[in-house]
């Protein structure tokens, strides 16, 4: 049995941190919410290193080794682990990510109470991203205050690591706890998992591209910027508000055609595993609820009015895709109330 007081802490954080992925999770019971609960707060603290801009790249990477090392040991080193919570002592107490950080062995305790298996699944996920995140950390000039992605297949590999390793997690997770997904479905849902896990992202890139630019970081790939003419570090000036525009657009198509892929991949799921299935339309619907706003839209680009859903259409959100659970006509003509307000 998982300890209570350190799962406790686990479901009381999670809405902290994220709290559109609170909304997901809840739908899942038993083992697997378990299993993805504590994954998601793992990869929450290798996000929070990651964002820490404050601490030398050199810093960041010792930290990154550090939080690896805990899951390639076979038994946790209690003391070791101290030490590297200590070394997060100059952020803000009263910030979740710190207080998720200084709990991390809570954390650690309901994992260690999974199965070995089910450990192995979420060990490589973290072990993959963070070392993506090095490679990220390493590519940064420490003199520079604003960083940007050169090229389409740079961003995807950023995707790749901040959501893809997940994707390959929950599919595999997936796997391993359904029991009616056949082999077949599974293997099509390992073929269309990355795609699924990049447009998401890219749909979080989109939505808060401006937000980013104004910490230093612009995400939009440098050469897509370039081919509308506009220099990435003027990329939200007014004079070149066109070219920006029809830059976001292309690549809200692209985002698009990898939420197709992720109706697919959700549709592979047995319908009568509608907590899965759930999980996964929860987050394809916000996903492409707030990309079909994203389109041609102005507000993008002046950071005056944040692109989101609201929270009334997150609930009728969810109260649609819980009556169409089963029907995957009813739940792709749904889908595609929202995708095709996309030109192609």
């Amino acid at each position: 049995m998982p300890d209570t007081q350190a799962l406790k802490f686990c479901v009381e954080i999670l809405p902290q941190v994220s709290r559109t992925f609170a909304i997901n999770i809840r739908v899942l019971k038993g083992e697997l919410y378990r299993a993805v609960l504590v994954a998601y707060l793992f990869c929450r603290i290798v996000d929070t290193v990651e964002d820490a801009e404050d601490l030398s790249i050199d810093l960041r990477n010792r930290l990154l080794d550090e939080y690896m090392a805990f899951f390639e040991a076979p038994v946790l080193d209690a003391r070791r682990l101290s030490e590297w919570i200590a070394l997060f002592g100059h952020l803000d107490p009263s910030d979740p990510q710190q207080r998720l950080i200084q709990n991390c062995p809570f954390v650690f305790a309901v994992f260690s109470d999974l199965p070995v298996s089910t450990r192995a699944i979420m060990s490589g996920c973290v072990l993959e991203m963070a070392a993506g995140m090095k490679k990220t950390n390493n590519r940064q000039q420490p003199q520079e205050s604003f960083h940007s992605l050169q090229t389409m297949t740079d961003l995807e590999e950023y995707c790749y690591y901040v959501a893809g390793t997940v994707g390959i997690m929950l599919t595999r997770l997936f796997a391993a706890y359904s029991k009616s997904l056949e082999p077949s479905a599974a293997q099509k849902m390992a073929d269309l998992q990355l795609s699924f896990a990049l447009g998401l992202q890219m749909t979080n890139i989109i939505k808060d591209c401006f937000e980013d630019y104004r910490r230093g970081w612009c995400y939009i790939p440098t050469e897509l910027a370039a081919k509308h003419g506009v220099p990435i570090a003027e990329f939200f000036a007014s004079p070149h508000r066109q070219q920006s525009l029809a830059t976001l657009d292309d690549l809200v198509i692209k985002t698009a055609k990898h939420l197709d892929d992720a109706l697919d991949y959700t549709l592979l799921l047995p319908r009568t595993e509608i907590r899965l299935r759930l999980f996964n339309l929860w987050s394809l619907f916000f996903a492409v609820k707030t990309l079909s706003k994203a389109w041609h839209n102005k507000d993008l680009l002046s950071g005056e009015v944040k692109v989101k859903i609201s929270r009334c259409e997150v609930y009728k959100t969810l109260a649609q895709t819980t009556l169409l659970v089963t029907s995957d006509a009813l739940l792709r003509r749904l889908y595609h109330r929202f995708r095709d307000k996309i030109a192609l």
